[in-house]
């Protein structure tokens, strides 16, 4: 492996995120960016992320050569088409193994996206979710229920086989409540009748009623022994509620990071945790767990009615009345138990959305004093939810009284002829009395069938919620278009160029005649926007507040798109955008607001190193900040001592003298969340070093020095600047400066002055457009 010389070209994936349909192969491209002198070739691999190789795609592994003069390689990986819905699944591509090349260490590892165009939860209700509308979803209530079924089925790990096994599990409590039937007929019509002539030679042990009677008590406790294991082997192994629900949590997780601005308005948070935390587990417990449960009272209404129509054919009445009524009933009731849920489903979304938006705006409200005006909402919401929970409980009490009477009916009609049908010997008593015993049986089977069928129903609701939040639009399609565009774009220029040598770190950010109807200098008035902005140059975006330079960023990182022409940006820049306001994860500490790690495994001795070095840059250096973030540093280094041989944690800052005592005044005087101790200043320029350590290629930020003074100006403009030149800040190992790719800063600032580190202006004059300026050249600009 050569790092100079004429083997020294770099090589890289073209793009951090690479999109493909599961209708067709990811298309994974590899750019080689150097003197393209010579051949060299680099390896690749699949890796699996929330997709698997498999099922959503064919892992494979390879060798890339790249002959003389070639930039752009590419390769194919199988992707697998099902009927499935997956929200939008991912897997990684990596680099390794350069022969006669570098491997660049920030490009070596992609992200292959895999868009899915199936339907939750199945695609034959296309048509109805497309409407958008639960209405429209009641309508096919049970078809969709029955889909859910069979996507849990065929589609959640693990479910096929073990629903399959608790089926089978369920007929020896079927089998054994038949056999407990028929030992108390036995019981009392044969070893405790000492009268009946011919009774003692039926015993199980002839003419000795005592061991017949305990062979009976053991026939009857034994195989609940058996019944126990599979109980617990059914719990301990065949447990299915937390599968099913951690696929369908992962799954809309997953879809709401990915959703559109308006699939979000249409999800509020509180909606989302809603469906998380009540809808998911309610819509598996009743709309799946609870077939095994029916099942199983299925099984003993089938034991009964064998009974019955062995015993006595005539009190088998109830067998066909019991469904019929039952069937009815759910009719009837379905859309009425609908709608009352969705009410009362709405009430509670008031009253969580409350509480949520309350938490956001709280601040708000004490300064305005409307303390007062915000209870008296919330209680007008509380009392709404009230009266529609009451309404739905209303409903259900009369409704649950249908079995229990319908049962009262038939033993009492049957108690009523027990002269006739005993004493005329039709039938006899041990028979009578078990008949008894199974009508209530009976009755309580059909109740908790009953009830079965009211959970299918309910089911039904948060299902066609979920549905809904399942089947809005994500912005991939989009990410995906954009990437396609930004890439064709990128090849045409290189190819165009070819015989120039021009490589990747060429490829201009393009402007074409740009123009969005509602920014003040790109509308049809000012005309079209047109630039070409160099990689490895500094551009300020100079103009009055108002003006449409946060649109400008936007446009170039966040994908915006403009209402005709083009921005064109090659794919293989990492694209950052700063906004103005502070970002921070409340519930994480100061190490892990800076470097965006998700776990221990992440860290390194360098991470913490190069995070030191930027924010005393940044004059980010306050005494309590360096303990925070030590102390953080300390506690993961401590958790991966016991899996790796690390040299003990040191401290890397410098102590000034009195500056403990005079921290320690601050301390004590309040204990307030680590960020509320940040200065509006400290705040920005925590966000920049966070996003100086991500490192990306094009960093977009917005109003970085408009609140800051002396010093700490041009603290923050000098690490810009820094971050130019050196093609990033403080970067450990990896790379050296000359064969990094370059870095490009973009800022916006609300006045006209022209910055010294800045080597273009775009000058907004609204009504007139943006005038692009060249600043005078200074030295030391690679």
């Amino acid at each position: 492996r050569q790092q100079s010389g004429e083997g020294g070209d770099v090589v890289q994936f073209f793009s951090n995120t690479f999109y493909s349909s599961e209708k067709e192969n990811a298309v994974i491209q590899v750019v080689r960016i150097g003197s393209l002198y010579g051949k060299c070739s680099v390896q690749w691999k699949t890796e699996d992320n929330s997709a698997h190789d498999g099922k959503k795609y064919r892992g494979a592994a390879g060798t890339l050569e790249f002959g003389h003069g070639e930039c752009v390689r590419s390769f194919e990986i199988q992707l697998i088409d099902d009927d499935n819905f997956d929200s939008t699944l991912d897997f990684y591509v990596v680099l390794f193994g350069g022969m006669n090349c570098v491997i660049d260490s920030a490009g070596s590892r992609s992200v292959v996206m895999i868009t899915d165009d199936d339907i939750f939860p199945s695609n034959k209700h296309e048509e109805q979710i497309k409407e958008g509308s639960e209405d429209e979803l009641y309508g096919v209530g049970w078809s969709l229920l029955f889909s859910f079924m069979g996507f849990c089925f065929s589609h959640v790990p693990e479910i096929r086989w073990k629903t399959c096994l608790c089926l089978l599990l369920s007929m020896l409590g079927n089998a054994y409540y038949l056999s407990t039937i028929f030992l108390r007929v036995y019981l009392v019509d044969t070893v405790l009748d000492n009268i009946t002539p011919g009774t003692a030679e039926k015993l199980w042990f002839p003419g000795d009623r005592n061991s017949t009677s305990v062979a009976v008590g053991l026939a009857w406790i034994l195989p609940n022994f058996i019944l126990l294991g599979a109980d617990y082997f059914e719990m301990a192994v065949l447990e299915m509620g937390f599968n099913i629900r951690y696929h369908l949590r992962v799954n809309l997780f997953r879809k709401y990071l990915n959703y559109t601005e308006k699939s979000r308005q249409l999800v509020p948070l509180q909606d989302l945790k809603i469906s998380m935390m009540e809808d998911i587990p309610e819509l598996v417990s009743q709309g799946y767990l609870i077939i095994f449960e029916l099942w199983s009272m299925l099984g003993k209404i089938v034991c009964i009615a064998y009974f019955m129509l062995r015993k006595h054919p005539h009190s088998a009445i109830p067998l066909f009345a019991y469904p019929i009524l039952i069937f009815i009933y759910v009719q009837c009731t379905y859309t009425r138990r609908l709608s009352l849920m969705a009410k009362e489903g709405e009430g509670q979304s008031d009253t969580t959305g409350s509480i949520m938006h309350l938490h956001t705006a709280q601040r708000l409200v004490n300064h305005y004093n409307a303390n007062g005006y915000v209870v008296s909402q919330f209680e007008n919401i509380l009392r709404r939810q009230r009266s529609l929970t009451m309404d739905l409980k209303s409903f259900e009490f009369w409704n649950s009284q249908l079995i229990p009477w319908i049962t009262l009916l038939a033993i009492g009609n049957y108690m009523a002829m027990s002269s006739r049908v005993v004493l005329s010997g039709n039938t006899s008593l041990g028979s009578f009395l078990a008949t008894i015993n199974v009508y209530k049986d009976l009755g309580d089977r059909f109740t908790t069938i009953l009830r079965g069928f009211t959970s299918l129903s309910k089911s039904i609701s948060p299902l066609c919620g979920l549905t809904l939040q399942f089947s809005y639009p994500v912005d991939v399609l989009d990410r995906s278009e954009n990437f396609q565009r930004r890439e064709r774009f990128a090849q045409d220029w290189l190819q165009t160029r070819a015989s120039t040598g021009v490589s990747p770190d060429d490829i201009p950010i393009v402007f074409e005649d740009v123009q969005v109807a509602y920014s003040p200098c790109m509308n049809v008035a000012t005309g079209g926007f047109s630039v070409q902005a160099p990689q490895g140059t500094i551009i300020q975006i100079a103009g009055p507040h108002d003006s449409g330079k946060m649109t400008m960023l936007s446009l170039i990182c966040d994908g915006l798109p403009p209402s005709t022409g083009a921005v064109l940006v090659s794919p293989h820049l990492n694209l950052l955008h700063v906004p103005h306001l502070p970002l921070f994860g409340d519930s994480q500490g100061v190490f892990f607001n800076l470097h965006m790690i998700s776990d221990e495994s992440q860290y390194s001795p360098e991470i913490y190193a190069r995070g030191v070095q930027i924010l005393q840059k940044l004059r980010l250096d306050k005494r309590w900040i360096k303990d925070m973030y030590d102390a953080e540093a300390q506690a993961l280094h401590k958790a991966l001592e016991s899996s790796y041989d690390m040299a003990p944690h040191h401290t890397l800052w410098c102590y000034e003298e009195g500056e403990d005592e005079e921290e320690e005044e601050e301390e004590e005087e309040v204990d307030l969340p680590w960020t509320s101790k940040l200065s509006t200043s400290e705040k920005w320029r925590f966000q920049l070093a966070r996003a100086l350590l991500h490192n990306p290629h094009v960093l977009a930020i917005h109003r970085p020095v408009q609140e800051l003074e002396g010093e700490v100006r041009q603290a923050v403009l000098s690490a810009l600047q820094d971050f130019v030149q050196m093609r990033g800040l403080d970067i450990e190992g990896g790379l050296d400066r000359t064969r990094r790719r370059p870095r490009t800063v973009i800022f916006t600032t609300g006045s006209n002055d022209r910055f010294e580190i800045a080597d273009y202006v775009w000058r907004i004059t609204p009504g007139s457009g943006v005038i692009v300026e060249k600043c005078p050249s200074r030295g030391g600009r690679p």
